[in-house]
């Protein structure tokens, strides 16, 4: 959460495609951003995983896709000091699981051109201005005052398009990250009509092999510190 972004999307607009950013540390009201100026409920009850997956700067490849797996989260007890698995998506081949969104962050209808992979995942192909911006499941949090941190992954790997023509995943450049968002009741509304969010990670580059974006929040409310999940780190695989 400390290192820039490994590459960049085109145009970039916005802060967090340079650098991970945290935006709510607690689920709480009151630790939501100063610049989210809708109503501020008491506790937020419900956290959901995303990603975005771009087309980065550089990008030469024409036979290249990239394929998406296991998005999750998990939550860290203040209590146990325990992480506890809250939701995982293993693919998105269901309608409401990705959307085709256009750039900088305009979206997102239904993204038709996935294609389910072997081994599980799903590939997409980003082409600007578009993006693909994918979701897990809500879930509820039981005790918001009990969470100590949140920790969002991704998996995501390159993985040829057409098998009859030039492998060209060395010339590729596409870009993932994870993040997550809260919302203050099983409804999922916001009196902005959007979420303030948890955070997001920073861009990785994705290649032939498998690679994790993540996000990870500590809730420095209760004193938590990144030197401390180090010591108790979340569950990776």
């Amino acid at each position: 959460m400390s290192s820039p972004s490994e590459a960049l999307v085109i145009n970039p607009v916005y802060n967090w495609q340079y650098n991970p950013v945290i935006t709510t540390y607690a689920p709480r009201g009151d630790a939501i951003a100063s610049w989210w100026t809708g109503e501020r409920p008491t506790w937020l009850y419900q956290v959901i995983s995303w990603f975005t997956a771009y087309e980065a700067q550089g990008n030469a490849s024409t036979n290249t896709r990239v394929e998406l797996k296991n998005l999750r989260v998990y939550i860290l007890s203040n209590s146990t000091r325990k992480w506890t698995q809250v939701d995982v998506r293993t693919d998105f081949s269901e309608t409401t699981s990705m959307g085709l969104w256009t750039y900088p962050f305009n979206g997102g209808s239904s993204a038709t051109d996935k294609k389910a992979e072997p081994d599980g995942g799903t590939s997409v192909r980003p082409v600007y201005p578009n993006f693909y911006h994918g979701y897990g499941h809500p879930k509820a949090i039981a005790t918001p005052s009990d969470v100590r941190a949140v920790f969002a992954a991704m998996d995501f790997r390159l993985v040829v398009a057409d098998s009859s023509k030039p492998d060209d995943r060395s010339k590729a450049k596409y870009v993932v990250d994870a993040g997550a968002d809260y919302y203050p009741d099983a409804n999922m509304h916001w009196s902005l009509g959007y979420a303030p969010g948890v955070g997001n990670g920073r861009y990785l580059l994705a290649t032939p092999n498998y690679r994790t974006a993540s996000l990870i929040v500590p809730n420095t409310g209760m004193g938590a510190t990144m030197t401390e999940l180090k010591s108790n780190p979340p569950p990776l695989n």
